[in-house]
């Protein structure tokens, strides 16, 4: 359950972004919703392994309390999305998605966060296929979804996604506070 809410929490702010960015962008040329969708994807993959990598390098330092933290990785990462969101106009996420290098500076800053959950559970000690695999499919069905319906869905729908996220990775790290107790 814990992997499912972290590849949850992390696809649902691709799906927001997505929407965002589909319903507010214009005409989206043919072709984008699927390199954006592929470049979400493996980008989230990348960042989530290097963050996996980087934290079983810091296990170590963190021996008998990488669990704790773990929950507070992934408690901060949630919060900081629901605030982000709840905040900020979606229409300040939107960009010209026509543009590789947009599609690509976006993918990047859109995965920090599956980075900063690869470094909680690497520091936990946790396997990383399950959750990569999780997300690998996650990512992908909600980036092309987000982009083929952003224009129906719209705006306040694309806040919810991205709230719901934060709140999926919250319980993530309340599931991995329950083992610890």
């Amino acid at each position: 359950m814990i992997f499912f809410a972290i590849a949850m929490g992390l696809s649902m702010d691709c799906f927001a972004i997505t929407i965002s960015n589909s319903s507010i962008s214009g005409k989206v040329e043919p072709g984008i919703p699927l390199k954006l969708t592929l470049a979400f994807t493996l980008s989230h993959l990348l960042l989530l392994f290097l963050g996996h990598r980087l934290g079983g390098t810091l296990q170590p330092m963190f021996e008998g309390h990488g669990q704790w933290m773990a929950f507070a990785v992934l408690t901060i990462v949630g919060v900081k999305m629901i605030m982000e969101w709840r905040k900020r106009d979606p229409r300040s996420k939107a960009f010209d998605i026509n543009r590789a290098a947009v599609i690509l500076i976006l993918s990047l800053a859109t995965a920090v966060d599956a980075f900063l959950s690869g470094i909680a559970l690497g520091i936990a000690g946790m396997r990383l296929g399950p959750v990569a695999g999780m997300l690998l499919i996650l990512v992908f069905v909600f980036s092309l979804g987000g982009m083929v319906a952003g224009r129906q869905l719209g705006l306040k729908f694309a806040r919810s996604m991205a709230v719901l996220g934060g709140i999926f990775l919250v319980m993530a790290a309340a599931m991995i506070l329950m083992r610890i107790l």
